[in-house]
């Protein structure tokens, strides 16, 4: 069967609300707002949103997008319309900025740092002025901010908290612990988050015992719901494998990809290892890595290092919509991460565009990965960290065209089957209708 022959999803699959719901869809910051509306993709977490909120416009449901700015202003964006500066009332007033100021230069002679408390409740005050009149309202989680939380409360919203990452934990794996004060700060506003939340979304299953057992949360109000994919966007697209590959002076070399961003958490390291030893038997084996990130000229200097810098072509930071064709050029696509101290939370939509785009797929076996890949069926999986498991089943693949050729195959299956934002979209909808009718968020 060729590859762009693959089972597709029916469109007609998922019947559309007869009463569509109003959404107050909260992100963390401007920044993020303004990708979102523009439909600049530029990040993970960004394309993240906006696949989110175009799966429920595209179920008919009313969403308004909503996010404070770093002057502690609401802006509102309805129908992806300019977005305008919610009003504040109380908190414009001359005794809430004289206290304001008053206890923050104290804070200074103090060495306090700044605790976020005057700057929630601004927040707090535009949120009470947006929020009624919706159904619902989702936010995804942010450090420091407690605004949406608060004001649901007061209003007596149904609130669902998107918890994608601990924050914490995740400065805390870069080298950049939040200490003292501020880490105490974040905890609480963490805390009162959750327990203000009706309804706890996480990406993974490993997230969802790290609430439990982390941050206490009820399993019963936690729902686990894996990252999904855009399977019109991401698919084989053999008409433009030879331009694609042209346009990196890459002819048909055999050639592995990578798509992600150049943090801790992604082990590039140990890809370059095991392309090194890849390229002593395919020295003509290329690879690409597309992305950015504090890590990526260490990365780039290390190529250098371990040998292999002419073999590799690294893109940089690049706009999502051109991902697709890149990856879809690629014989081997990786996803490769390093033994950490904490298990694994993420669930990465690189894996899932990888398996849309029916390639052959190398991961390492963290957390909720080896759930979706099952090695030698739809990908194949190594150790974490382990650069001559990693340069093996690479070398396996570049010489195998049959075998890429069915896991590519079994993974497009998997990937429309199980995890398109459609199905995502339509789940979501299942869950705000159980939580806005308060019935259990397990029934989904």
């Amino acid at each position: 069967m060729k590859a762009n022959n693959l089972i597709e999803m029916d469109d007609n699959s998922y019947s559309l609300p007869s009463n569509p719901l109003r959404i107050a869809f909260c992100l963390p910051e401007q920044n993020l707002l303004d990708q979102v509306t523009s439909n600049r993709q530029d990040d993970a977490s960004n394309i993240q949103q906006e696949y989110i909120a175009a799966g429920l416009r595209a179920r008919r449901h009313k969403l308004t997008l909503i996010a404070p700015n770093y002057l502690n202003e609401v802006l509102c964006a309805r129908n992806l319309l300019k977005p305008q500066l919610v009003p504040r009332t109380w908190s414009r007033r001359i005794w809430f900025r004289t206290a304001s100021k008053g206890i923050w230069k104290i804070q200074q002679w103090l060495h306090v740092p700044y605790l976020n408390v005057f700057s929630n409740y601004c927040l707090y005050d535009a949120y009470l002025q947006c929020l009624p009149g919706h159904d619902l309202v989702q936010e995804r989680n942010s450090l420091y901010r407690a605004g949406v939380a608060m004001a649901c409360k007061r209003l007596k919203l149904p609130y669902i908290l998107f918890f994608d990452a601990d924050e914490i934990l995740e400065h805390d794996l870069m080298g950049k612990p939040i200490t003292g004060l501020l880490r105490q700060r974040a905890k609480y506003l963490i805390r009162y988050n959750l327990r203000a939340a009706n309804c706890v979304i996480c990406v993974s299953e490993s997230a969802k015992v790290h609430l439990i057992t982390t941050w206490n949360v009820p399993a019963g109000k936690i729902v686990v719901f894996l990252n999904g994919v855009d399977i019109q966007r991401f698919r084989p697209y053999p008409e433009t494998v030879f331009e694609t590959r042209a346009s990196l002076r890459l002819g048909m070399n055999p050639l592995i990809i990578f798509v992600g961003n150049f943090y801790e958490w992604h082990d590039v390291k140990t890809l370059l290892d095991a392309f090194a030893k890849v390229l002593v038997v395919y020295p003509d084996a290329r690879l690409v890595l597309v992305g950015d990130g504090s890590l990526r000229r260490a990365m780039v200097q290390y190529a250098v290092d371990v040998g292999v810098s002419h073999a590799v072509h690294f893109t940089g930071l690049i706009a999502h919509s051109e991902v697709p064709r890149l990856v879809a050029a690629a014989d081997i696509a990786v996803a490769p991460y390093p033994i950490m101290k904490h298990e694994f939370w993420m669930s990465p939509m690189k894996l899932f565009e990888y398996m849309a785009s029916g390639k052959a797929i190398i991961a390492s076996r963290v957390g909720q990965i080896a759930d979706v890949i099952i090695d030698g069926n739809n990908g194949l999986l190594v150790s974490p960290g382990d650069a001559s498991a990693l340069e093996v089943a690479l070398k396996g693949l570049i010489g195998d065209p049959t075998l890429r050729s069915r896991l590519g195959h079994q993974a497009r299956v998997g990937a429309v089957r199980h995890h398109s934002w459609q199905d995502y979209s339509s789940r979501l909808e299942h869950l705000y209708l159980n939580v806005i009718a308060s019935r259990s968020v397990n029934l989904i």
